[in-house]
């Protein structure tokens, strides 16, 4: 079988060795090891070329050497270790992550350092997860007229529009195929498949036509029927997975309705043991119903029950008798054409709190007709105990590193409100709350102060004829700030450790290039000639104790034999990837990684220091910059949640949409706001951005930080001369109100 495989290997040869050897000798106890890469791209699609990292684990699986891309960053010389046992583990991409076109590499070795002695190691990396992509017949593009598909599975899903061609990557797991289709008539259908046997390192062609479509040679199965027709070439790894569709037929195609009645916002109810109002599900299938099955995640049901998952349409009688026990409205599911009723009340009352605290009973059905259509819908009770005061959970997502939310319950008017503490202390701090919400049950408070990545618990209070009551005590954790398990999320924020091989080619940010989390352009500009626009300064640096350095940024001429480029200096987290020079400046540029993978907490401002002088644009123009206005500085930060870093190339004007829906949250400087503002001695003014959130579900996996001398560098548009320095940053965590206008945060108490 034909597989795309990619190989680290030794490339020592005897001359080679002998010349390492003659030129520098490890310290005692240690050796050199030495990685090569060799690519054998033989995939019969479109090829890739991923992006690999290098982990060296020692015995006890921690990580003495990181390489996070394998191919921009080795060198001629070894890896120094210790003496001893290694693992070698190369990897790229994620394996439960759906993406376009990035598929999952891995593959790992061992072996050993000696003293005094070079060791090669290989290792071979093979695709670890699965290629679909989706296509349609010609008759089938011309009986409908839009259409789509959203293929899904444990890793996410992607949705294949009309006319999209990429390959989508998803762990080796059950596929599923929703087809959105509409006729020329404006009709609209809508049918699901499923396909069980997925396995890696296969590329599944979903194939859609019509059912007697004369191009394709078999026209068996039915509509809405299962994947029967399938090939596999195994000289490509290809598995052709054609799916058959009688347009006779799509009339009585129905996706099955599963319907909710009694239910409150989300689908969920929340009362008193045994004070649940009426609440009723419907499921109807026109195409009879094949598959019932019932999903339940509650600490009661699953462990003192032992009920998890049944199957209505194939029970049997031990399951019946433990659904009979907690009052489930067990009835008979047909295979014809069915129209149920669920009436949910009894069992929602049978429901128990325990240990006087609110217990949430969730509850998934989903149905499967006879056509393999699918459809779900989950509710949720939250059944609070019969006591006077009662404390809620808070909500992962309303959790902050140093604010949160606190919410409760009790049956008295007068003195309520919360108590909270650290774990680890014995007093408590009140939180007083003036009055209940709208309800008249419940009520809540905003609070700050907290400390990152601290453990508290906190309870609700009220008051009766005899005292003070106390609710139940509630635990939660902070989140990060900068700071996660020792190691900070966004290093080198300071501008303190640099870096060189040679002064004359590049600096970087950083104390070696294993820890470099920030890069620059200086390789692209360096392709043409020995000029560094971006590079330590330890002369002109912020007015702030103990600081060593700072970054100089400089927009600079890059000159070659043919033609002059224009080079803005600038810094961001990611990575190069190389220089493309073409035969003249218009046909040059760069390919970037923007962006590194972040576990922090979620910020609410970047401050730091920065001084600049622009001079006049005299390179191109863009926007709102003519040739002869004064440059522009840029300065910006940006929350994703990528599953990788976005692949900037300059020379196709392919940049990141700061307008996308995959940032979570943005903030960039504005230098006009501190035209008059003070300065340090050394010609500083202190900023403060304001980091300012789209959405409040989702946290960020990547964080973008970009500093430019000249804001449209990009578009190699500046002034030949304009310096940015920047010094001292820092995430900041507190609550912010500019951060949140436009949300449910905003206009919190200060």
């Amino acid at each position: 079988m034909a597989k795309y495989i990619l190989s680290i290997i030794s490339v020592l040869l005897l001359i080679g060795f002998v010349s390492c050897d003659d030129e520098k000798k490890a310290t005692n106890g240690q050796g050199y090891l030495y990685l090569g890469i060799e690519k054998n791209v033989t995939l019969q699609t479109k090829a890739v070329d991923p992006v690999l990292s290098v982990a060296i684990l020692n015995a006890a699986e921690d990580t003495v050497k990181y390489i996070a891309d394998f191919e921009a960053e080795k060198a001629d010389e070894g890896i120094l270790l210790d003496a001893g046992s290694y693992q070698v583990v190369v990897a790229s991409g994620k394996k439960d992550s759906a993406a376009w076109e990035l598929p999952n590499f891995y593959g790992k070795t061992e072996c050993d350092i000696k003293t005094n002695q070079v060791t090669s190691a290989k290792v071979t990396c093979k695709i670890a997860n699965t290629k679909v992509t989706v296509d349609y017949s010609d008759d089938f593009k011309k009986y409908f007229t839009d259409y789509s598909t959203t293929v899904s599975n444990i890793s996410g899903s992607l949705t294949f529009v009309k006319g999209e061609t990429r390959g989508g990557y998803f762990a080796p797991e059950t596929l599923l195929a929703l087809l959105k289709l509409t006729n020329t008539d404006g009709e609209q259908f809508e049918l699901k498949r499923e396909y069980a046997d997925i396995q890696e390192r296969y590329h599944y062609k979903l194939y859609f036509k019509l059912s007697g479509d004369p191009e394709t040679p078999d026209d068996s199965g039915e509509a809405g029927g299962k994947f029967d027709d399938i090939t596999i070439d195994e000289r490509a790894d290809t598995v052709i997975v054609s799916i058959p569709i009688k347009v006779e037929d799509l009339e009585n195609i129905k996706a099955p309705e599963l319907k909710l009645e009694g239910f409150g916002e989300n689908n969920s109810l929340e009362a008193k043991e045994g004070e649940f109002a009426d609440n009723i599900l419907k499921a109807i299938a026109s195409c009879g119903i094949e598959k019932l099955l019932v999903t339940i995640q509650s600490d009661s049901l699953n462990n003192r029950v032992g009920i998890q998952s049944f199957d209505l349409a194939s029970l049997d009688a031990a399951t019946r008798e433990k659904l009979e026990s907690i009052h489930f409205p067990v009835q008979s599911v047909k295979s014809e054409t069915d129209t149920l009723t669920f009436d949910l009340t009894a069992m929602s009352n049978a429901l128990k709190s325990f240990d006087e605290s609110i217990q949430t009973h969730n509850f998934t059905f989903t149905i499967t007709d006879a056509k393999t259509q699918e459809q779900s819908i989950s509710f949720s009770y939250s059944v609070k105990p019969n006591v006077a005061v009662i404390t809620k959970e808070i909500a992962t997502m309303n959790i902050w590193s140093t604010f949160t939310f606190f919410s409760g319950e009790s049956d008295s008017d007068e003195g309520f409100g919360f108590e909270y503490k650290k774990v680890s202390d014995s007093e408590w701090t009140p939180v007083t709350v003036a009055s209940k919400n709208k309800d008249g049950k419940t009520f809540s408070a905003f609070v700050k102060g907290l400390a990152s990545n601290t453990e508290y618990e906190y309870r609700a209070v009220g008051q009766d004829n005899d005292g003070k009551i106390e609710g139940n005590i509630i635990s939660f954790k902070t989140d990060y700030a900068n700071i996660k398990e020792g190691k900070e999320c966004v290093p080198n924020l300071d501008f303190d450790d640099w870096y060189t091989d040679d002064p004359k080619s590049a600096w970087f940010l950083g104390v070696n290039s294993g820890s470099r989390f920030w890069d620059s352009g200086n390789k692209g500009a360096n392709t043409m000639t020995s000029i560094n626009p971006t590079s330590k300064e330890a002369s002109i640096i912020a007015d702030v104790e103990e600081n060593k350095a700072a970054a100089k940024l400089e927009s600079k001429k890059v000159g070659a034999v043919i033609f002059d480029v224009f080079a803005a200096g600038n810094i961001y987290t990611g990575s190069f990837v190389k220089a493309v020079v073409g035969l003249s400046a218009a046909k040059s540029g760069a390919e970037l990684d923007f962006g590194q993978p972040y576990e922090g907490g979620r910020p609410t401002k970047l401050i730091g220091y920065y001084r600049y002088s622009p001079v006049k644009v005299n390179w191109n123009s863009y926007k709102e910059l003519n040739n002869g206005d004064m440059d522009k500085c840029s300065v910006y930060i940006a929350l994703c949640d990528w599953t990788a870093p976005f692949r900037v190339n300059t020379k196709e004007q392919k940049f990141v949409d700061f307008n996308d829906k995959s940032i979570i949250a943005y903030g960039e400087l504005d230098d006009a706001k501190y035209q008059e503002a003070k300065v340090d001695k050394n010609g500083y003014k202190q900023f403060e951005i304001d980091i300012k959130y789209r959405d409040l579900t989702r946290k960020p996996t990547y964080i973008l930080i970009v500093a430019s001398a000249s804001k449209y560098g990009d578009y190699f548009t500046g002034g030949e001369g304009s310096t940015l320095y920047i010094d001292e940053f820092e995430l900041q965590y507190d609550y912010n109100p500019a951060s949140f206008v436009g949300t449910s945060l905003e206009g919190l108490a200060e």
